[in-house]
C-alpha cells in the first residue's frame, strides 16, 4: 500500500490530505528504471548533458603540460637548478685556490723557520734577492739568453750501427 502527500496551492506548504494509491496490479508489466530508457528525456539539473566527454588522454596531456612548466620554472628562477650548478662551480674554484694559498702560506712558513734557524739559508737569500757578495768575490752578470749562445746546437747522434760478425 503507497500514500502519497497531497499539499495546498498558495502560501506556505500545508498538508491537506492524504490519499490511498491502489497497489500496481500483477498484470502490469514493472516500469524500467529510468536510467535505462533511452527515451525519457533527461531530468532538468545543472549539468549540461549535451557537453563532449573528456577522454583522460586529455588529463595525462594537461598534467604533462603542467609538470613541464614546474620543472622549467624551476630550471630557470634564481634559485634553480642551473643557478645552483653555477654556484657548485664557482665553489669548486674557489676551494682549489683556498688549498692552492694553503699550500703557499705552508711554503713560507717553512721558509720563515728556516731563516730564524739556518745561517746558510740567509745567507743565500741575501746573495740570490739583494745581489749582496762577501769581501773579495767577483760576481758575474750574464745577459738572458747566454746559454743557447754558448751550448752548441745539438745534433742528432747517428744511430748505432749493427755489425754482423765477420766469419774466417
Amino acid at each position: 500500500m503507497r500514500f502519497e502527500r497531497i499539499v495546498g496551492g498558495e502560501g506556505p506548504p500545508r498538508i491537506v490530505g492524504v490519499r490511498r494509491l491502489r497497489p500496481p496490479s500483477r498484470r502490469e508489466e514493472p516500469r524500467p528504471l529510468p536510467e535505462f530508457v533511452s527515451e525519457t528525456p533527461a531530468p532538468a539539473s545543472g549539468a549540461r548533458p549535451d557537453a563532449p566527454h573528456v577522454r583522460p588522454a586529455s588529463y595525462v596531456a594537461v598534467s604533462l603540460l603542467f609538470s613541464a612548466l614546474v620543472f622549467g620554472f624551476f630550471l630557470v628562477n634564481q634559485h634553480g637548478l642551473l643557478q645552483v650548478r653555477r654556484q657548485r662551480l664557482q665553489l669548486a674554484k674557489m676551494q682549489a685556490e683556498v688549498a692552492q694559498l694553503d699550500e703557499d702560506n705552508r711554503k713560507l712558513e717553512a721558509e720563515v723557520a728556516s731563516l730564524k734557524s739556518d745561517p746558510q739559508a740567509v745567507e743565500k737569500t741575501a746573495r740570490e734577492t739583494l745581489n749582496l757578495v762577501r769581501p773579495g768575490e767577483v760576481v758575474l752578470i750574464l745577459p738572458e739568453g747566454w746559454q743557447a749562445r754558448v751550448k752548441p746546437p745539438e745534433t742528432a747522434a747517428p744511430a748505432p750501427a749493427t755489425a754482423a760478425p765477420k766469419s774466417p
